[in-house]
């Protein structure tokens, strides 16, 4: 039962509440030794709840989920439920438990459950939205002092792991492809037979002069399953894009470089850029933690330091190769799925750009749209040639430094102006709650009357923030000097550098229709005056 209700400084007693008790526990938590387990939670509030009198329309339990972000099933259950005006009270033990990030924690409190009139209690916190407590006020500093806590707790957990890694023993959900956990102790791995086979046969072939990219072919074409489709298969491993999965070279590259395949623990490949994403990034090979002799080897050492000896001949060879002539290496993407442009030859051995995503899984994630090399070049110096051109006219030189100050008086002018009229807004809304307070307005006039000025003030902060970031578009324009010596340093070249290019542009992107859209790193000079 949902019943919508008004508040102006009291309780209401009367009020029939549909309770919605929200209980979260993090693996953090856990290793912390908190005893703030999800049954303790769950106890506690329904103890509270029911000496309330209030009715209990469901329990919404996120267990093992990170408070840093808000992606959690349960909580994205109780949202919909709240939207669907099914419960109007939400209840957790304390204001961690609904979350750890003070932004998006106080963005909840402040302005989604009280714009949907829902009551919301942290019982071990004092905080009840609809209760004029000092313990509401202090609630935006509890929810840093969890933010802060929830990164120091980030920092013990990965020193408690870390130890254990060094110890040799394995930390993750899942063994590296050819092992499985031992179902006698979780923090050893033990050869897993089928996919190990897979592994010893990737060594093999490339011991015996295969390239990672004829292994690829090789095990696409037999159908065998990659490590992300296997994990899926065999265990409760889920991706959303393993369905789309098929051997990559990247994925035979990193079994033939990890030495876990050779009986030595290696763990730490990659860390987490900080304690709120679930982003990672790689960590280079002198820094991983190496543990030798812990488990059984599916290779040979001496098999496996010769692979990588193959390697660094390979990649020494490559460098010095093609990919340093490659101009536009690293600036081409897909302009379907965003993914990077690889090169490749064609059948008369020209060198084409094409999708890598079709490169790597095929037609099932992306197309071909393939172009020669030689053409996008052309066009990408052709448009450049004439950016330059234009900028070192002297009549576009002349008008842009004339345009610039007078462009800037008028940008600062209408700052000062909408920044008058934002302290005055502010102003009145201050004055009318005030009035309120001292009963010259009334609750109702006081909500129509600050709404209309809040909405206003809405309005100016967009403008404001609109004018601002046109005022920076402007100073940070390039048509400065720095950027006319890069101009002019780039006429000069008949085929300009690697360089050069890619402090000119950001990216260029390739469309299916082998449309080339170059996007660069300066405004477009036909437009900016």
């Amino acid at each position: 039962m949902y019943a919508r209700c008004n508040y102006s400084g009291g309780l209401n007693d009367t009020e029939t509440y549909s309770v919605g008790i929200y209980l979260r526990l993090s693996k953090e938590d856990e290793i912390a030794g908190q005893s703030e387990s999800i049954s303790n939670q769950r106890d506690y509030i329904t103890s509270y709840v029911l000496e309330q009198g209030w009715d209990i329309y469901d329990f919404y339990i996120d267990d093992g989920y990170s408070g840093l972000n808000f992606d959690r099933p349960a909580f994205k259950r109780m949202i919909s439920d709240i939207e669907n005006k099914k419960i109007n009270l939400v209840i957790t033990k304390d204001l961690s438990r609904l979350g750890r990030d003070y932004i998006d924690t106080g963005n909840y409190i402040e302005r989604y459950f009280p714009q949907r009139n829902v009551r919301y209690i942290a019982l071990n916190d004092g905080i009840d939205t609809f209760a004029s407590s000092a313990n509401n006020d202090m609630s935006p500093f509890k929810s840093v002092i969890n933010d802060m806590y929830a990164k120091d707790i980030s920092k013990k957990v990965r020193a408690v792991l870390d130890t254990k890694r060094k110890k040799g023993q394995f930390i993750g959900a899942f063994a590296p492809y050819g092992y499985k956990k031992d179902p006698t102790n979780k923090n050893n791995i033990i050869i897993d037979e089928v996919a190990a086979s897979v592994v010893r046969r990737i060594y093999s072939s490339y011991l015996s002069g295969q390239s990672m990219h004829a292994i690829v072919k090789m095990l696409n074409s037999e159908k065998v399953l990659s490590p992300a489709k296997y994990k899926m298969t065999n265990s409760n491993y889920k991706n959303a894009r393993a369905k789309h999965y098929l051997w990559t070279q990247e994925c035979i590259s990193r079994i033939l470089t990890n030495p876990s395949y050779m009986g030595n623990m290696t763990q730490g490949r990659q860390v987490k850029i900080n304690y709120k994403l679930e982003k990672y990034r790689k960590i280079p090979r002198r820094n991983w933690i190496v543990a030798e002799g812990t488990h059984e080897p599916i290779i040979s050492p001496e098999d496996f330091m010769t692979v990588q000896e193959l390697i660094k001949r390979k990649m020494v060879h490559f460098d010095k190769g093609e990919k340093a002539t490659h101009l536009l290496n690293g600036l081409l993407f897909c302009g379907e799925c965003g993914s990077k442009m690889t090169y490749r030859r064609n059948y008369s051995k020209k060198m084409i750009v094409m999708c890598m995503n079709y490169s790597k899984y095929g037609p099932g994630l992306c197309t071909r749209h393939s172009m020669k090399e030689e053409v996008v070049e052309s066009c990408v110096i052709n448009q450049l040639k004439k950016i330059s051109q234009h900028v070192l006219n002297d009549d576009f030189y002349k008008q842009f430094e004339s345009f610039r100050p007078n462009k800037d008086k008028r940008i600062d002018n209408e700052l000062q102006l909408v920044n008058k009229m934002l302290i005055e807004a502010e102003s009145v809304i201050k004055a009318l709650y005030i009035d309120k307070v001292k009963g010259i307005i009334d609750e109702d006039m006081f909500l129509k009357m600050s709404k209309e000025y809040k909405e206003q003030k809405e309005i100016l902060v967009k403008r404001y923030s609109e004018i601002l970031t046109k005022k920076k578009s402007l100073e940070k324009c390039c048509y400065t000097s720095d950027y006319m010596e890069k101009i002019k340093e780039f006429a000069n070249f008949e085929r300009p550098d690697k360089t050069l290019l890619s402090k000119l542009i950001d990216r260029i992107e390739i469309t299916d229709e082998r449309e080339i859209n170059i996007y660069f790193s300066f405004p477009n000079p036909f437009h900016i005056l």
